[in-house]
């Protein structure tokens, strides 16, 4: 009986690794949890700034629709005129024109690092199996089968 829970000690050894690093180091570890809350915060931050500009944008869209001022205004930021105006260009200054807008940025999601769950099973396998090798060899000695005379 007790060579029995030896190697019963093997398996649960295997099974107790496989719990211990799915839990630490897997899909769903604490770490991971912790990496997916920070990039939901990092997104969660570009969606304002991103609405910030979309409503910017839509402001700039909505003045030049029904402002006629607002219109000539750009227009002539971007260097044109009415018909029979004559423009005068200062030498040495930069044409200012209104590219204060961003477009916004874009964000790629950054994986996690975890052990794979095959990975996680190969390790908690062969710890298993270290420990059913070491008993049995244990055993072979034991019972002397090689023992020199």
């Amino acid at each position: 009986m007790k060579v029995f829970l030896r190697y019963l000690f093997a398996l649960w050894t295997a099974f107790a690794v496989y719990f211990v690093l799915t839990f630490a180091f897997g899909a769903n570890s604490p770490q991971v949890q912790r990496h997916l809350e920070s990039e939901i915060e990092r997104l969660a931050e570009n969606v304002e700034v991103l609405e910030s500009i979309n409503t910017r944008f839509r402001n700039t869209v909505a003045a030049l629709e029904y402002d006629g001022e607002a219109l000539a205004a750009q227009v002539r930021q971007l260097g044109y005129g009415r018909p029979g105006e004559r423009h005068v260009r200062v030498v040495g200054l930069r044409n200012e024109v209104n590219v204060d807008f961003s477009p916004g940025q874009v964000l790629t999601p950054v994986s996690p690092d975890f052990l794979p769950n095959e990975t996680i099973i190969r390790i908690a396998f062969f710890s298993g199996l270290t420990f059913f090798l070491i008993f049995l060899a244990v055993d072979i000695i034991s019972l002397g089968i090689f023992r020199r005379d």
